[in-house]
């Protein structure tokens, strides 16, 4: 049984396109993966090349479409280009590749600014172990950038800074300043 998200995708037809064609969802990842279905299917008796053709299309865009709610993207993407060899120039395999990659760039983002996070978060542990107040200000102000506004992480971050701003204020540890941070860094 194929699933009414079709309806969207075949304008005016809606899903008598795709059970039509006696189509189903094919709890498929990819070729060479366990329970992959193959997408190139061969002609049978009675059908033609283009009507194959279609079923290919159907299904690699189905196939896409599961995998895009799993938030597989890689299957995802290799399917709706498989639709798009199906169907060359089909602006709906067109549109759900870019959306695809676009999601697949946020997730490449994501994990870059985790990774910087990291970063942030380790710095700050050392500097102050090390009681340089410098760093850590200057380290806790570029994490505040990075939580969302009205959270809890943030406000605990405000008032974290309040308690370096009295460290810096005191002058206390003044030698063991900047010995974290580089000079670019707090200078930037």
């Amino acid at each position: 049984m194929v699933k009414q998200r079709f309806h969207g995708f075949f304008p005016g037809m809606g899903l008598a396109i795709a059970t039509g064609l006696g189509l189903w969802a094919a709890p498929a990842i990819a070729d060479g993966m366990p329970g992959g279905v193959p997408l190139q299917s061969t002609p049978q008796s009675g059908e033609t090349a283009p009507a194959a053709n279609a079923e290919a299309y159907t299904r690699a865009m189905q196939i896409g479409y599961d995998a895009t709610e799993r938030s597989d993207y890689q299957t995802a993407l290799i399917n709706f280009r498989r639709a798009l060899e199906a169907r060359p120039g089909d602006r709906y395999a067109q549109a759900a590749i870019a959306n695809v990659e676009s999601y697949l760039a946020r997730q490449r983002r994501e994990a870059e600014i985790r990774a910087y996070l990291g970063t942030l978060r380790t710095r700050l542990t050392e500097a102050v172990e090390s009681r340089d107040w410098a760093c850590a200000a200057s380290t806790v102000d570029e994490l505040i950038t990075y939580t969302p506004p009205n959270s809890l992480a943030r406000s605990e971050l405000v008032v974290y800074r309040g308690e370096i701003t009295g460290f810096l204020d005191a002058r206390d540890s003044l030698e063991q300043w900047s010995t974290v941070c580089s000079a670019d860094f707090l200078a930037g």
